[in-house]
């Protein structure tokens, strides 16, 4: 038997703990607004942009570890309520995307849901995760744009699940990150590559 009221409460706290802004919340302990400037976006390269250094890598891992905790406790210790095979879980894994992009916090407003997606990717298939970072870090050394890294290692991801033999349901979570974090929240990012106006890692000017 389904228990509902179990797997509601469980979508429900992964989705108050994922909209945590942590970026936001930085920004105002310096008096700077995420929301209002650079790219208006919470996420670490931003934060690079407006803050710092260090605070992009504190928000990065902070941004990771909401994705991926929610997940490992998930499949560890409450797979008899939602088992890692169902259609419950892949619904479970969209919710980070949601809860970091559309923070309930701060007005729906958020960032563009790549490190929270990775961290639920490091919970899913830690493997996958692995090759999936170091082609980004491998992109953006050479290009030195977060962005394209982002662009080019995420489309990846369901074709590293589906070799490494993962389940329908996770592959399809794999497409869905690539749809909504790549051809939705990336969009503008791509006009940008696609224009030369696009800035680079460190750069402070206007990004997406």
């Amino acid at each position: 038997m389904i228990e509902w009221a179990s797997i509601i409460l469980v979508y429900a706290v992964v989705y108050l703990i994922t909209a945590i802004p942590f970026g936001y919340y930085l920004g105002l302990i310096y008096g700077k607004d995420l929301t209002e400037l650079g790219s208006k976006s919470i996420g670490a390269t931003n934060v690079l942009r407006v803050l710092g250094k260090w605070q992009a890598i504190l928000v990065l891992t902070l941004d990771i570890t909401k994705g991926f905790l929610p997940l490992f406790l998930v499949t560890n210790f409450y797979w008899e309520i939602i088992p890692r095979e169902s259609y419950l879980f892949l619904f479970l894994t969209i919710v980070p995307l949601i809860g970091h992009s559309k923070s309930l916090y701060i007005g729906f407003k958020g960032g563009k849901s790549s490190a929270t997606g990775f961290g639920v990717l490091l919970a899913i298939n830690p493997l996958v995760a692995l090759i999936t970072i170091l082609i980004w870090i491998v992109t953006v050394k050479v290009s030195k744009y977060s962005s394209l890294g982002s662009i080019i290692c995420i489309p990846l991801v369901p074709i590293w699940l589906y070799l490494f033999g993962e389940p329908l349901n996770i592959i399809i979570f794999g497409i869905i990150a690539f749809v909504y974090i790549v051809l939705i929240k990336h969009s503008t990012n791509i006009k940008r590559l696609l224009n030369g106006t696009e800035p680079k890692v460190g750069q402070t000017q206007k990004d997406a």
